[in-house]
């Protein structure tokens, strides 16, 4: 699956300008995926309505990716998901949001922090790395170096 990491988004290309395969959400999900969303999506429109029907939001980011006008176009797939203003360096459907597609700011992003699974369908809290685990294990591996090698000196200068 793939993976993005949110806040100051890592796919977007200079100047703040998106490019159309940089896009998280894009292509076609499986079908456990689409059920997860078509979920989720009508828990949200049970509380707001809203203007489209998630088969058509579904195709739209089929194609374009999670675009969004407001946070509320992207709260309702993770509450950790905003929406990341961006140029836009392609031009939308003209069927997004009802027609819409003028309001379309940017795409659906990750809090700081935080980045998109494309399997667990949500923002996710990276796992703690396994750099600073390694880094740790040299330091002390380092130390303990160093510390035998002051003991032996110490010992063979005593035996002089």
């Amino acid at each position: 699956g793939s993976k993005s990491y949110g806040g100051k988004s890592k796919h977007k290309s200079l100047g703040g300008k998106l490019v159309k395969g940089a896009v998280i959400g894009a292509g076609v999900y499986a079908g456990y995926k689409v059920t997860k969303m078509a979920t989720k999506f009508a828990a949200k429109a049970a509380l707001a309505p809203f203007r489209y029907r998630f088969n058509d939001w579904n195709s739209w980011r089929e194609v374009d990716g999670m675009m969004c006008r407001t946070s509320r176009d992207c709260d309702w797939i993770d509450p950790k998901l905003y929406c990341q203003d961006y140029e836009l360096k392609f031009q939308p459907s003209s069927l997004w949001f009802g027609g819409d597609f003028a309001a379309i700011v940017g795409e659906c992003a990750c809090s700081d922090g935080t980045f998109w699974d494309d399997d667990q369908l949500q923002c996710q809290i990276p796992p703690a790395g396994l750099g600073l685990a390694a880094l740790i294990a040299i330091i002390v591996i380092a130390l303990l170096v160093i510390g035998c090698c002051c003991v032996g000196f110490c010992c063979y200068c005593m035996r002089r």
